[in-house]
């Protein structure tokens, strides 16, 4: 079923730091991610125009300040709904 734009999925959390949500995965997920999409940007030449770089574990930063966290669950009220969300490396909230 799918989830509506007024539900906070699990995985949410916000920054700290910034009040950024985003969902938060694995680093061993992010790493395993990274490694198909840069193999996935190699098999056809092509796919360089839209992807000319590499993924790499940075891109998993908060992407409203940059930084690795410190990250809390998130609550509602934290993100207006129907907003993009993007992953960060976060193992563990506060």
């Amino acid at each position: 079923m799918p989830r509506g734009e007024q539900e906070i999925p699990a995985d949410c959390v916000t920054c700290i730091r910034c009040g950024w949500v985003s969902y938060a995965v694995s680093k061993a997920d992010a790493e395993a991610h990274i490694e198909r999409h840069n193999l996935w940007r190699l098999e056809d030449p092509s796919r360089l125009r839209h992807w000319p770089t590499p993924a790499v574990l940075d891109s998993y930063r908060c992407r409203g300040c940059g930084q690795w966290g410190p990250y809390r669950r998130t609550v509602a009220g934290d993100c207006p709904p129907g907003a993009t969300l993007n992953a960060v490396v976060c193992e563990h909230v506060t």
